[in-house]
């Protein structure tokens, strides 16, 4: 059986850096995204089984479009890593259907959590 592929969408290099680390560690391949375009090429070339996406509240609609497209055209199961405070957040159906979501600062062992729980899926 061969690992899971993550797609990693997050802008910022160090925690890149970190998730990419503290994933390949636990037995993943990860493919690190800068943007969204970047994202759905990565997508194209590898189809993964998983993605984490750093969510920004102020371009909810984006980080919400891009979601929805993983887990539609991709079938990726989706992980929302957002630094806005949980009742920021809009507390719909749409947001939180079919994806986990992760406040920061969150820790390793809550990241292995939550992709473990996405993972029992694929």
């Amino acid at each position: 059986m061969h690992p899971l592929t993550i797609l990693l969408a997050e802008d910022d290099p160090v925690i890149t850096l970190s998730l990419k680390t503290t994933l390949e560690r636990d037995g993943f391949k990860v493919l690190c995204a800068g943007s969204p375009a970047e994202a759905i090429r990565l997508c194209d070339e590898h189809l993964p089984d998983l993605a984490i996406l750093n969510f920004h509240r102020k371009c909810e609609k984006d980080g919400m479009a891009l979601a929805c497209l993983l887990r539609t055209r991709y079938l990726a199961a989706t992980l929302l890593a957002t630094g806005a405070r949980p009742q920021d957040i809009v507390r719909s159906a749409d947001f939180y259907a079919g994806q986990e979501v992760l406040f920061k600062p969150f820790t390793r062992r809550q990241l292995r959590e939550a992709v473990a729980r996405l993972a029992l899926f694929r």
